[in-house]
C-alpha cells in the first residue's frame, strides 16, 4: 500500500469512527429526551427541592415557586424539554401550580423564552449535522462493503473513542466545567441574548439548578453514547463477518 493509500485509509477510518460517535451522540440525545434525561431521578439525588425552597422565595419576577412539589417540577421540565424539541412552541403557555392543582403563575418570563427558543433553534441546527454525519457513516459502510476500503479494526477504533472521550473529559476537568459550560454559551448564542440567569430571576434555572444538572445530564449523556457507539460497531463488525463467512 503507498503512502498515499495509507493516508487515504486513515482519513477515512478517522470519519468513519467521528461519524459514528456523532450518530451514537444522536441516538442517545432521542432517546435520553424520551425520559426527560432522567430528571425525575436527578431531582432527588440534587436536592432540587430543597434548592427550590431556598431560591423560590428570593426570586425577583415570580412568586411561591418553593409551593411546587417534585411532580410538579418534574410536568413543568417535561413541557420545557417536549417544546423545545419542537422549534420552541408553547414556551410561553407552562405555568406552574401547587399541589393542590391551583395555578400560581406563568413559568417563563421573556428573556428565559427568547433563551429556550435559541436553544430549540440550536437543537434544530444539530439534528441536521447529526443526520448528515448517519449520511456519511453510511456511505463509509456501502465503500467498506464493496472492498473500496478496508474496514478499521473494531478494537483499535473502540480504544481510539474511548482515548478521545478520556481527554476530552480531562480538559473539561481541568478547565473545569462551570468554565466550559458559560465558553460555550457565548460562543454559540447571540450577543444580544441573555443566556445567564441567576437563581433570583430564573425559575427555569431553579428548577433545572443549573449548571448542576447539566453537568450530570452530559455524563449521561456520554456513557450511553459510548454504550451506543460499541453496539453500532460490534453490529456492523458483526454483519461483514457473517457475511464473509457465507461467502467462503
Amino acid at each position: 500500500m503507498t503512502q498515499y493509500q495509507n493516508l487515504t485509509t486513515a482519513i477515512s477510518w478517522a470519519l468513519y469512527s467521528l461519524c459514528g460517535l456523532i450518530f451514537a451522540f444522536f441516538l442517545s440525545w432521542m432517546l435520553l429526551a424520551q425520559f426527560d434525561f432522567g430528571y425525575s431521578l436527578l431531582h432527588d439525588s440534587m436536592k432540587i427541592q430543597q434548592h427550590s425552597n431556598k431560591y423560590g422565595p428570593q426570586n425577583r419576577y415570580r412568586k411561591n415557586f418553593q409551593l411546587t412539589d417534585k411532580q410538579e417540577k418534574v410536568r413543568l421540565f417535561a413541557a420545557i424539554n417536549t417544546s423545545i424539541h419542537n422549534h420552541g412552541e408553547g414556551l410561553s403557555s407552562i405555568k406552574y401550580q401547587r399541589t393542590n392543582g391551583k395555578p400560581l403563575g406563568t413559568l417563563l418570563h421573556h428573556a428565559e423564552i427568547v433563551h429556550l427558543k435559541d436553544v430549540a433553534n440550536l437543537l434544530d441546527v444539530l439534528k441536521v449535522i447529526a443526520l448528515f454525519a448517519v449520511a456519511i457513516w453510511i456511505f463509509f459502510i456501502v465503500l467498506f462493503s464493496c472492498k473500496k476500503i478496508s474496514m478499521p479494526n473494531f478494537k483499535q477504533q473502540i480504544l481510539g473513542i474511548i482515548a478521545l472521550i478520556l481527554i476530552a473529559g480531562a480538559l473539561v476537568w481541568l478547565i473545569g466545567p462551570v468554565s466550559v459550560f458559560y465558553a460555550f454559551h457565548e460562543w454559540i448564542f447571540p450577543d444580544n441574548h441573555k443566556w445567564f440567569f441567576y437563581y433570583q430571576e430564573s425559575l427555569m434555572t431553579i428548577l433545572m439548578k443549573a449548571p448542576d444538572l447539566f453537568g450530570a445530564i452530559a455524563l449521561f449523556l456520554t456513557g450511553l453514547a459510548l454504550i451506543v457507539f460499541i453496539a453500532i460497531n460490534a453490529a456492523t463488525y458483526q454483519a461483514f463477518q457473517f457475511r464473509d463467512k457465507k461467502r467462503t
